[in-house]
């Protein structure tokens, strides 16, 4: 009895397909979300019309001087335009318009907010190298400077830095320069230090136990070597994407403070604007709503864009 055999069985197995996960060509092509897209115009935008107004104003001249009135019929009234051609963001209680008045504060708004972000950056940035870095009594001076900071409420903090540096003003003859824009910039500042450094730390920490540090280290390489040609550079896109975070925290800081009544007074912010107008939301609500919405989309903006450098470099942020 002859047995045939089924050729197929010594045949080469079928190749089994494990699922590979497709990469959305979004992502192959590194093309931004939409909303990282949005955020991107909106500040770039912003900063033209910023610098344009404040420095280049024949270059725009749909937005008025900041002193100009918007009159109705040629007499000054107060909320006399709402939003439209006249005056897009309608007008205020002293007939100025809204609209001319958000893009000069944006000025005030971002230079606070940015340097702030840089006094906390560079100064959290040294302190949570060193603690890191070099441990120790380092790092216990460290970190009871910035538990110290952190257990005050920031707000409490800055009203009470804010106030005394008012009286300091008044007293020495030398601190003329201290305005009200470098009080704020130097007291956000000062809260902003904790959280970076604790982040810093955490990356340093992370950083020094690696491979290149470990080599670079038997190699003979001396500590400054080593934090500046080895750390720093690898700290960097983590300090950016914390900045970035931290610039719309500040920015909503000092709106907080204006509408407390310890903002700058010319030009005024957004949140000074809010202040002023917020008793006639009833019967000009666009006086309110126009900075509010202004400083929503800003905050908004360095959020998204924070969040994006976090996934792209992949960085844990702490809590800011």
């Amino acid at each position: 009895m002859t047995t045939t055999t089924d050729p197929s069985i010594f045949s080469a197995p079928m190749p089994i397909d494990l699922g590979k996960t497709k990469v959305p060509i979004r992502e192959r092509l590194h093309i931004p979300r939409l909303g990282v897209l949005a955020g991107m115009v909106w500040l770039i935008g912003l900063s033209v019309l910023t610098i344009l107004a404040n420095y280049f104003p024949a270059a725009v001249p749909f937005i008025r001087d900041y002193d100009a009135k918007v009159k109705v019929d040629g007499k000054v009234k107060r909320y006399g335009w709402g939003p439209g051609w006249n005056a897009w963001f309608g007008t205020g209680k002293s007939a100025e318009d809204i609209f001319a008045h958000c893009i000069y504060g944006a000025k005030v708004t971002l230079t606070i907010g940015i340097g702030a972000t840089l006094v906390g950056l560079i100064v959290g940035g040294i302190l949570g190298v060193a603690s890191g870095y070099f441990r120790g009594w380092t790092d216990r001076i460290g970190s009871i400077f910035t538990d110290c900071l952190l257990s005050i409420p920031p707000l409490l903090l800055a009203l009470i830095l804010i106030l005394r540096l008012d009286d300091l003003k008044d007293i020495y003859s030398w601190l003329g320069w201290l305005t009200r824009t470098w009080q704020i910039t130097l007291t956000l500042g000062l809260i902003a230090v904790a959280p970076f450094a604790r982040i810093v730390r955490a990356q340093t920490l992370t950083l020094r136990e690696r491979e290149f540090v470990t080599a670079a280290r038997s190699l003979g390489a001396s500590r400054s070597r080593i934090i500046f040609r080895e750390l720093l550079p690898n700290l960097v896109p983590a300090m950016v994407t914390v900045a970035f975070t931290g610039l719309g925290i500040l920015i909503a800081a000092e709106a907080g403070l204006a509408f407390l009544g310890l903002g700058v007074e010319r030009p005024h912010t957004w949140g000074k604007m809010i202040d002023i107008a917020r008793d006639d939301i009833e019967k000009a609500w666009w006086a309110t709503v126009f900075p509010c919405l202004m400083l929503f989309l800003t905050v908004l903006s360095f959020n998204v864009l924070g969040d994006e450098l976090a996934r792209r470099f992949d960085i844990r942020e702490a809590a800011v």
